[in-house]
């Protein structure tokens, strides 16, 4: 038979295993949070750095429209911004609204209807006996 005291002892010997074992799995949680916790950080970052990429293109397109404006030619521009003649191209392009697609004018401008849709789950009618 076993003793009260060796019993207790098993017990506090199991009971300090699963605390030990706890710990470790809390220290893991934590660091599975804190790695989670930089990839959100990282991301958010991200996503500021490219909302401020895409705020100084436009500053910078808006700087070659002016410049354009003021009469200065795609050579002058880009001595002046320290770029090549294609970049300077490439920003007024940007600058410039595209004009509508052929397409899209020529099909309001042409005055033809588009045909109703068909229903079909209308009755299949044979030409053949619609004639007769």
């Amino acid at each position: 038979m076993v003793k009260a005291s060796e019993a207790m002892s098993a017990r506090a010997r199991a009971r300090q295993a699963k605390a030990e074992l706890d710990a470790q799995r809390a220290e893991q949680d934590r660091l599975i949070v804190d790695a989670a916790t930089e990839f959100y950080e990282a991301a958010e970052a991200t996503a500021a750095a490219q909302a401020a990429l895409v705020a100084a293109e436009q500053k910078q397109t808006a700087a070659v429209a002016r410049l354009v404006e003021l009469g200065q030619t795609d050579t002058q521009i880009a001595t002046l911004c320290g770029l090549n003649v294609k970049e300077v191209r490439d920003l007024r392009r940007r600058a410039t609204p595209a004009p509508p697609t052929p397409t899209a004018t020529a099909s309001k401008s042409s005055g033809r209807r588009t045909p109703a849709p068909v229903d079909d789950d209308s009755p299949a009618v044979d030409q053949a006996t619609a004639a007769a």
